[in-house]
Formats: structure tokens, C-alpha cells, sequence
């Protein structure tokens, strides 16, 4: 299972004095320099090319080495499976790169002590202690520092490269929820296309398990899988139901993955309105009647007498006269 995005990560030039050969390692991710709880993990390099390599995984309740040896060519995969990435807990982790040095063997090694605590040894004699697996915390810069500063104890050749990554339980979130709504949407007119999208931190090659029923009852009108669309941040999907869309009524989307394990879930509701019932917001009021007609019925038969008594006033005028 491949997972979404490749992020590759190059030594810089000060890192070459720690790599005589010029060395790259990758890793793959859900997103970017997230790995999702339950995806496969993928780190990769080339130029190895002392010999056998190992890949210290720390993080929250989790530790784990591995050595894998590379191609003539110096080319290194090692794979973590969902098995081992679903034991990953939310938190920072590091993936400590541990190359032998000329000498081709290593010097520093992980061990445990009577106490059950994780040790860092040199050559089988201890040089600091990790702590208890429980114990370890979600930020490991001090733990994975600490590792990698023991290159510098004399006699040790064994040269190290430390990455951080986060790591968070698979979730789906439901992009235009109103605020403080109890998770509600805009209203949707019946017979339109109906069109409700969102993000995730799941990976690409898995699905979206989209379910659409009756708020009340729960009785499910219509499902589909939906697919992953690659994003930037995070990963994104649109749940589509063409024309008519629905009848009117309040209704419910849910939305599952197999990634997320059977008890999670994103929902939210929304109400579908004929569509004489919403008003558009846009609406003009009516407009005025013309001029000639604004005027009341009594002004004509005002003008009427007006035009008599003009007439009555010029007639009296000429008769005086």
C-alpha cells in the first residue's frame, strides 16, 4: 500500500561531513509531514554506502530500531505497516537515521536496563537512559538530540540525521458548518444538485464511506464511496447527489472510512426547503407606478374647476369692462 504524499528531505552540505557519500532520505506520508494513525509509513534513501544501516522510530509510548541493508548503489526502503503505525500514538515522533561510518559496524545500539527503562549504549556499556516506553512523551527533540550527540564520544564513528514528523488519528471534516449550529448546514432547495465537500488527513488510496438518511428516524436514503482528492495541507472530498437531489425534509450525511476504525465518524445535518419557500435575499421591491397614474382621482376634477374659474374670471373681467 503506497501511501499519499513522497516529501523529500536532502542532506544540506553541512550535513555531508556527517555522510561522506552525498546521502538523501525520504519518507512517505498522508499529508504533508503527517502520517495518519493506521497508514503505511515508507522511509526510503539513496548513497548509503557504508554498509547496513538502522532507523530509530521515537515517539509517544513508542520505540523502535531497525537496520536494513542497501543496494550496491546505496538505495534503502524500509516499510512500517499498519499494524505497526496503528501503535502510534497523537504527538511528535522522530526518525533517527543511524549511518555505521567508514568502520561499517555500529557503535551505538539501543538496550534496556534491569529497570525495564530504554537505554542508548555504547559498544554494551550504557550512556544515558530513555526512560520507561509508558513514559515517553509527546515532544522527543530532547530524547532523539541526545541520541544523536553521541557521535561525538570518542572512538565512535557512527554518524546520525534526525527528522520530525507529527502524527494524528485519521479524521473527515465537513467543510460550510453554521457556527454554533450543532452541526447544521445551509439549507438546500429541493431539485438542485447538492454538493457537500470537506477535508481529511486520510490517505488518497482509501475511501470515504458516505451515508445520507432521514434526521428523525435514521433510515438511510441514499450511500456511495466517495473518493480522496490530493490537497496541500490536507487531503479533500466532495459528496455530490445530482438533480432532483432530495424531497423536501431534514436530513443526516455521515461519513466513515475503514481508516478510521468502526466508531468514528463526521456527521452533519441539514434541512432541504421547497424551492418557493426561500425567498432570495436578492429580491427588488416592486416598482412604482408611472407618474401619469401616481396622481389621486380627485386632482382631475380638481383641474376641472380650476380651468372654470379662470374662465368665470376672464368672462366678468370683459363684461365690467
Amino acid at each position: 500500500m503506497k501511501s499519499a504524499v513522497p516529501i523529500l528531505i536532502l542532506f544540506l552540505a553541512a550535513s555531508c561531513i556527517a555522510f561522506p557519500a552525498a546521502a538523501e532520505v525520504y519518507y512517505s506520508a498522508s499529508t504533508p509531514q503527517i502520517i495518519t494513525k493506521g497508514d503505511t509509513f515508507v522511509v526510503s534513501g539513496i548513497g548509503a554506502k557504508n554498509g547496513t544501516v538502522a532507523l530509530w522510530v521515537i515517539g509517544r509510548e513508542y520505540f523502535d530500531v531497525r537496520t536494513v541493508t542497501p543496494d550496491r548503489f546505496g538505495n534503502f526502503s524500509l516499510v512500517y505497516k499498519p499494524t505497526d503505525t496503528m501503535k502510534f500514538q497523537n504527538g511528535q515522533y522522530a526518525v533517527v537515521f543511524q549511518d555505521p561510518g567508514q568502520s561499517g559496524s555500529f557503535e551505538i545500539g539501543p538496550g534496556k536496563d534491569t529497570g525495564g527503562n530504554l537505554t542508548v549504549m555504547n559498544r554494551g556499556k550504557i550512556i544515558f537512559r530513555l526512560g520507561r516506553l509508558e513514559d515517553l512523551p509527546g515532544n522527543v527533540q530532547q530524547e532523539t538530540e541526545a541520541l544523536a550527540s553521541s557521535a561525538q564520544l570518542e572512538g565512535v564513528d557512527d554518524t546520525f540525521l534526525v527528522r520530525y514528523f507529527s502524527v494524528d488519528k485519521p479524521s473527515i471534516y465537513i467543510d460550510g458548518i453554521i457556527p454554533a449550529s450543532d452541526s447544521r448546514l445551509p439549507d438546500i432547495s429541493t431539485g438542485e444538485r447538492i454538493v457537500i465537500s470537506g477535508t481529511t488527513n486520510i490517505r488518497r488510496d482509501a475511501a470515504i464511506h458516505a451515508v445520507v438518511s432521514e434526521a428523525g428516524s435514521g433510515t438511510a436514503i441514499t450511500t456511495k464511496d466517495i473518493s480522496i482528492t490530493p490537497g496541500s495541507s490536507l487531503n479533500g472530498w466532495s459528496y455530490v447527489l445530482e438533480e432532483p437531489g432530495l424531497e423536501p425534509g431534514k436530513y443526516r450525511i455521515t461519513l466513515s472510512s475503514a481508516a478510521m476504525g468502526s466508531d468514528e465518524r463526521a456527521a452533519a445535518n441539514f434541512t432541504v426547503k421547497n424551492a418557493d419557500d426561500k425567498v432570495p435575499s436578492h429580491q427588488l421591491p416592486p416598482p412604482l407606478p408611472p407618474a401619469e397614474s401616481s396622481l389621486p382621482d380627485w386632482s382631475d376634477k380638481l383641474l376641472i374647476l380650476g380651468i372654470i374659474f379662470v374662465g368665470a374670471v376672464i368672462v366678468y373681467t370683459l363684461t365690467k369692462e
